[in-house]
């Protein structure tokens, strides 16, 4: 499926003032406390329109928008999985990242406490899990109790994201669009849906972004793209405590423009 960036969606962004990556890099928060969202893209046009006075726009040469290539990493029997379907406090992500930015690849292990902080630690990457260094071995062992043998590809992701800063460089906040999901020879497109992300030293409720979303009648919620991707591609797995989730995400995809025109995509 050939994914483009719709010309609208980059208009709307073209008033923003620009950040560079070198100085969002000092809002990177890789231990951070997140706040998600998710609604559909027919309020995404006039957030933008709200947000520009508060928040800087990331700019890398001409581009704003990225494409981004996830792949999750998960044992054979799911255990990663099955860490967020049983409602462990202490849960992890395993995934390679690569950007349209640069050629540059990611080992990520993505670790959220019982505190409800995530700590993310990255490892420069070829893309073959056998030759990871030994520091990215030993922090996979040393978090998960995992060896690297035990860990298979087992969903791909892709999606386009841009990144903002807040004025005073305290939060940083994301906005992922058309959402699509592979496992092998299966796949899913996120149509319509937003995910929205927030990510702070330390939980802040006076965020502009917080009030802007508010005024939509748009609230938290928590939203994994692995966990929702797999659900959706395999109905086998075992998903009572993501039902609710899923009754909002059909509701989101079937909430559709009343002018088709006028879609975003």
């Amino acid at each position: 499926m050939e994914m483009r960036v719709s010309s609208i969606l980059l208009d709307s962004l073209k008033e923003y003032e620009h950040i560079s990556l070198s100085k969002l890099n000092s809002v990177e928060l890789l231990n951070r406390s997140d706040t998600k969202y998710i609604f559909n893209e027919k309020y995404l046009l006039p957030i933008i329109s709200d947000l520009k006075s508060h928040y800087n726009l990331l700019q890398i040469g001409s581009e704003n928008i990225y494409l981004y290539t996830t792949t999750y990493y998960d044992t054979l029997d799911y255990l990663f999985y099955k860490q967020h379907q049983n409602g462990n406090k202490k849960r992890f992500k395993i995934r390679k990242r690569s950007y349209s930015s640069s050629s540059d690849i990611y080992f990520e292990i993505k670790e959220k406490n019982n505190k409800d902080k995530t700590i993310k630690n990255r490892f420069p990457f070829n893309g073959k899990l056998a030759d990871l260094d030994d520091l990215a071995k030993s922090a996979i062992l040393k978090s998960t109790r995992l060896s690297v043998d035990e860990l298979k590809a087992n969903l791909e992701v892709q999606f386009f994201r841009f990144t903002m800063s807040d004025k005073n460089f305290k939060e940083r906040v994301t906005i992922d669009t058309q959402i699509n999901v592979k496992k092998n020879e299966l796949s899913k497109s996120f149509d319509r849906l937003v995910i929205a992300e927030v990510k702070q030293d330390s939980y802040n409720s006076k965020s502009e972004f917080f009030k802007i979303l508010k005024k939509y009648k748009i609230f938290q919620s928590g939203f994994s793209k692995y966990c929702m991707g797999l659900i959706n591609l395999n109905n086998n797995l075992k998903h009572n405590r993501f039902k609710p989730q899923l009754m909002k995400l059909n509701k989101i995809l079937k909430n559709n423009y009343k002018d088709i025109n006028a879609a975003l995509i």
